[in-house]
């Protein structure tokens, strides 16, 4: 520590005493003696100008327009209403008071006070040795102290006629009804008060200035870890870790100490990161100074200090509750409150729990959560114009840390409760909102469980995902999944292998054609070996191989897989059965792409009648069969007969699938391909933008599907006498074609041929 800066002003007669403080510190003194008559000056411990906080190891980051309003208070706002950081455990509240008192004392001629207002009793000592500072006399201080005057009273007469400005901060004030009952926050016109507390919502803070702290912006976080140890790895790697560890900056804090403080082992960010448990509260807590017993030292007890002083408020309940959130996902997920609603909650075993969580005590305890900064709440914006959806969300390493400290017994009841709500929250005809609000918490509750339970509504999600094709979220689902299924039923057991194949329908749907094969490949062989090669799940998987074939270009191979699960699927489960017509229509589409589209369109056609008479013309199979042979008569360049065929399916796809969806868009993209071929440009080129952007949405911008509505947009503009703008759309759809599908890929060759053209053009 720099020696000038190790200079206090404070000073202690009789029997004060003056402590110098280079970390926190907590500190309780006990005084039994008689003073002399009139010489009393009661237990006016430690210097109030000294912050009783560590100075920081490194510089404040971020928080620049809150820095300087708060310096605009204590210089040009004297008198005003307190200043009220608020915040979770461990954001730096108490660093960004030190910083603003440390710039007022130093650089504004201020004189500054710093108040541990975690209790009463420091709440007091303190007030009272401020009130010494500012000159108030052995009889006054005997008569607070005695009780014979208000110790508030004392203290801000003494403010109010101090001679010099000053700063007043009351830090860690997380119980704010000491300040409300004692009187201690007030307003003079001499100076500014700053407080520091979890809670967010006290009676209290009326009329004060509040100022949320949160966790940092991803690069200041990672240059908080970079200023601790800026040989311990690359900028990227900060910015993982400082993500990891979820921004939060006594984690940052704490990390970067590691790292800078390793003698015997040094570690790079890469190490820390490989050996940062799930829970990493205990790997955090190695930083904390080892004789340091104060629990706002350690990441592992900080949260603990506001579930304690919600139990001192008869909220046990706030801990059950906690607990249940970690089980879900962690902050940007938003946790519906509706999920939580009271007739819910009680028709799991939370009741039963210790401490129980009933629905009439729920709101309650949420309450407490939210006061004390633990959650918060926030409004998501609805979709398409619905209203916001009221919801709360949690750190990430707050629920690492309460997940990681639950007895096994609690978490396989708090588990199966989160799945039962999981499950009642999804209607039966769930819209977008739901299943995008839903999804992330599904996956969390794989993460956090042991046993089977939650897998079912997983699977109902990812399926219902995969329907409305949205396809990303199904990857997630399905991975987590997989990955459960796996671990827990081992890889050749049938419900692993059904998981596993679900993972590589999604991943084709996605474009991710080489992996889906890979996954797929994987599935058959075993489903082979284990059910034979006429089992309906087997053809199931012949299916879903080939379909991936036919996005990689491999249409010879897509069409031997799909005619052997023709073959299979009309024998075993008959020629009308919905899964045969889409083995018959898919194999119409190969045979097409490899040329023969005579061949092609007696297929489509053939199974589009079957279709409709089996099925009817409104069911979804009856669509992708008229799709297929509209495109079909396309591939034969009959464009006047196509037309109406393509505009009718755009029609029938909107109808049965709605106006987004994947199938939709494919449909759309058909009808403009025949429109360009009709020189209605102006109508495909309108088409075409809708589908790319669209297409971006929901699949990326890189999906082969997005790539090929880009291709045609890039030839309408060549046509339209725009060869400079279509150049560059086809230049980028190349590029994303050759990192995603190769450069000898059938649609990147095309692509390429556009391009040629464009630049002809130019």
């Amino acid at each position: 520590m720099d020696p000038q800066r190790a200079r206090f002003s404070g000073s202690a007669v009789g029997q004060g005493r003056v402590y110098q403080a280079q970390r926190d510190q907590y500190i309780s003194e006990h005084h039994h003696h008689a003073p002399a008559p009139g010489d009393w000056m009661g237990p006016v411990p430690h210097s109030v100008r000294v912050p009783l906080t560590a100075e920081p190891a490194t510089a404040l980051r971020d928080r620049v327009e809150l820095r300087a309003r708060l310096l605009h208070s204590v210089t040009h706002g004297r008198g005003g209403p307190a200043q009220v950081l608020h915040g979770m455990a461990g954001c730096g509240k108490t660093a960004l008071a030190r910083h603003v008192f440390t710039r007022a004392v130093e650089h504004e001629g201020v004189v500054g006070f710093w108040v541990d207002a975690s209790s009463a009793a420091s709440l007091r000592s303190f007030m009272i040795g401020i009130a010494a500072d500012r000159g108030a006399s052995p009889p006054e201080l005997e008569a607070a102290h005695a009780g014979r005057r208000p110790a508030a009273d004392l203290a801000w007469d003494c403010l109010s006629r101090s001679a010099e400005p000053w700063l007043l901060v009351l830090d860690n004030a997380d119980e704010p009804h000491l300040l409300q009952e004692g009187g201690w926050l007030r307003r003079s016109p001499r100076g500014t008060v700053l407080v520091t507390t979890r809670d967010t919502a006290a009676e209290v803070w009326r009329g004060c200035d509040t100022h949320p702290v949160g966790v940092l912006p991803l690069t200041a976080a990672a240059q908080v870890l970079f200023d601790l140890a800026p040989d311990a790895g690359a900028p990227e790697d900060f910015e993982r870790l400082a993500h990891r560890l979820d921004r939060h900056p006594l984690a940052l804090s704490l990390a970067g100490n590691h790292l800078r403080r390793q003698l015997l082992e040094r570690w790079t960010v890469s190490d820390y990161l490989e050996r940062l448990p799930e829970d990493p509260s205990e790997l955090l807590d190695q930083a904390s100074d080892p004789s340091e017993e104060h629990a706002r030292a350690r990441f592992s007890s900080t949260w603990q200090l506001s579930l304690d002083a919600l139990d001192r408020q008869n909220l046990p309940e706030a801990v059950t509750l906690l607990r249940l959130l970690s089980c879900l996902a962690p902050q940007p997920a938003t946790v519906p409150l509706g999920l939580l609603a009271p007739a819910r909650l009680d028709a799991t075993a939370l009741p039963d729990l210790d401490p129980p969580l009933r629905g009439a005590r729920a709101d309650a305890a949420l309450r407490g959560l939210v006061a004390t900064s633990l959650v918060s709440l926030l409004d998501v914006p609805g979709d398409r114009g619905r209203p916001p959806v009221r919801g709360l969300q949690a750190h990430g390493l707050l629920l690492d840390t309460v997940a990681g400290r639950m007895p096994r017994e609690v978490r396989d009841d708090l588990v199966r409760s989160a799945a039962g709500l999981l499950e009642a929250a999804l209607p039966d005809a769930p819209d977008d909102q739901d299943l995008r609000l839903l999804a992330p918490h599904a996956v969390a509750l794989l993460r956090r469980s042991d046993g089977p339970e939650p897998l079912a509504v997983v699977r109902r999600l990812r399926s219902l995902h995969y329907e409305r094709g949205r396809f990303t979220a199904a990857l997630d689902l399905a991975v987590a999944t997989a990955r459960f299924s796996r671990r827990h039923f081992g890889g050749g057991h049938g419900e692993a292998l059904a998981d596993a194949y679900e993972t590589g329908r999604v991943q084709s749907a996605l474009g991710l054609f080489a992996e889906a094969e890979a996954t797929l490949r994987d599935v058959l062989g075993a489903r082979e070996a284990l059910l034979g090669a006429d089992d309906p799940l087997t053809l199931d998987t012949v299916h879903a191989l080939g379909i991936t074939l036919y996005g990689l270009g491999r249409w010879a191979e897509d069409e031997q897989l799909l005619r052997r699960a023709l073959d299979g699927r009309e024998r075993v489960l008959g020629g009308a059965h919905p899964d045969t017509l889409d083995t018959r229509g898919r194999l119409a589409e190969a045979v097409g792409e490899l040329g023969r589209w005579e061949e092609a369109r007696a297929l489509a056609r053939t199974t589009l009648e079957r279709s409709e008479t089996a099925l009817g013309a409104g069911h979804p199979n009856t669509v992708l069969s008229r799709l297929a042979h509209a495109w079909a008569v396309a591939g034969q360049e009959r464009w006047e007969e196509a037309e109406p065929l393509a505009r009718q399916t755009v029609r029938a796809a909107e109808e049965v699938f709605g106006p987004d969806h994947p199938r939709t868009l494919a449909a759309c993209h058909l009808h403009a391909t025949v429109l360009i071929r009709l020189r209605r440009r102006q109508e495909a080129e309108e088409t075409l933008r809708h589908v790319v952007a669209a297409r971006e949405s929901m699949l990326g911008a890189e999906h082969s599907h997005t790539l090929s509505a880009r291709t045609d947009l890039a030839a309408v503009l060549t046509g339209s006498g725009r060869a400079r703008e279509a150049r560059a759309v086809a230049l980028a759809a190349l590029d994303g074609y050759v990192r995603t599908l190769g450069p000898d890929h059938p649609r990147t060759e095309r692509c390429r041929a556009v391009l040629r053209t464009a630049e002809e053009a130019s």
